[in-house]
């Protein structure tokens, strides 16, 4: 059997935890939240992946995006996306936003589009994961899930 992504449980906290650690994200808010986070198992079952979508309203942020470097690949990576994507359609959010500091070209091949400082919507602004933004470094990338 080959890599399987699945929406995560409380049995793969833990593993989920490891992995933020390693790429110095926050764990802020993972417990309570298990049920908006996807990961991807590797064919052992070991969870090689992550990425959550914090919920913000009628809409949704994409936060925790690791994918260990040793199962990377650019067909994993999009494949997760899009499947992400298609999960925060599948629950009723309008909007996906996600910030980033690097791989553009990534998400803008997805579909995403680069939002202007002064574009950032204020309840975005107002939630626990955007305090990590950084003016003038940080990029606001979102997509509409209506075009889906």
């Amino acid at each position: 059997m080959g890599i399987v992504i699945r929406i995560a449980t409380e049995k793969d906290l833990l593993p989920i935890q490891h992995l933020l650690a390693k790429a110095s994200l926050s764990k802020r808010g993972l417990e309570q939240n298990i049920d908006n986070f996807l990961v991807v198992e590797d064919p052992n079952k070991k969870i090689i992946g992550t990425v959550g979508i914090e919920p913000i309203g009628k809409d949704g942020l994409l936060r925790s995006l690791v994918l260990t470097s040793e199962n990377w690949n650019a067909k994993i990576g999009l494949n997760f996306i899009e499947l992400a994507v298609s999960y925060g359609k599948q629950k009723g959010y309008e909007n996906l936003y996600l910030l980033t500091n690097s791989s553009l070209p990534f998400f803008e091949y997805i579909g995403f589009k680069i939002l202007a400082e002064d574009k950032i919507p204020d309840h975005l602004k107002q939630s626990e994961h955007f305090a990590q933004y950084v003016e003038g470094v940080t990029k606001v990338m979102s997509i509409s899930t209506e075009r889906l």
